[in-house]
């Protein structure tokens, strides 16, 4: 997996899946493809999220564009693409204080290996990855799994203490995306059959 060159130690994580009746490379373009606004949970969630900043005068208001896949969204606010192996997985990662409420802007590495060097105590890792495996009855299971490590003990609690407060509504965020996922390869697959 390669998730674990990037994270192989972490001190919080989640993981879910969803299992697709499509091929994987209708699941893998799902992935890739999936828009901000086929999971209309997210502007809520993130909307939260932004609040104190909002309120501090740090963020400018605005429509965000739901026609931008999710995957170039995050890229465009501090994740980066780590690794991709086309139709199997891709990685995204990201660093920063996350627990404050402002001035948590994620830093901007140039590289991968800057991702995997980077050891600040003054701030978070994070990785998440979405990998297509398939089952024996031809099956394609899509997982998301997310990772966070903390290298300072007084970073880590205040992770922690941010991580019970949110980590219901990332759960959330995960299902939803991975629900979207299976319906728009489930809807390709049977845009593509009706026309065979």
């Amino acid at each position: 997996m390669l998730l674990d060159r990037y994270l192989p130690i972490y001190h919080y994580h989640e993981k879910h899946s969803i299992d697709v009746r499509a091929p994987r490379d209708a699941v893998y373009r799902a992935i890739r493809e999936v828009k901000y606004g086929d999971i209309p949970v997210l502007r809520l969630l993130f909307g939260i999220r932004m609040l104190p900043a909002w309120l501090a005068g740090k963020v400018k208001t605005g429509a965000s564009d739901g026609d931008e896949p999710f995957i170039k969204r995050v890229i465009r606010h501090g994740f980066m693409l780590l690794e991709e192996a086309e139709g199997q997985e891709l990685v995204v990662g990201v660093v920063g204080p996350f627990w404050r409420p402002i001035r948590n802007e994620p830093l901007r590495l140039d590289s991968a290996q800057a991702f995997i060097d980077y050891d600040s105590p003054r701030h978070a890792k994070a990785v998440m990855n979405f990998q297509v495996r398939e089952q024996s009855n031809g099956t394609m299971t899509v997982f998301t799994e997310t990772r966070i490590q903390t290298e300072d003990r007084a970073a880590r609690l205040k992770f922690g203490l941010y991580w019970l407060l949110i980590s219901p509504g990332s759960a959330l965020i995960r299902r939803a995306l991975l629900r979207a996922i299976k319906t728009n390869a489930e809807k390709e697959r049977v845009v593509y059959g009706s026309q065979t």
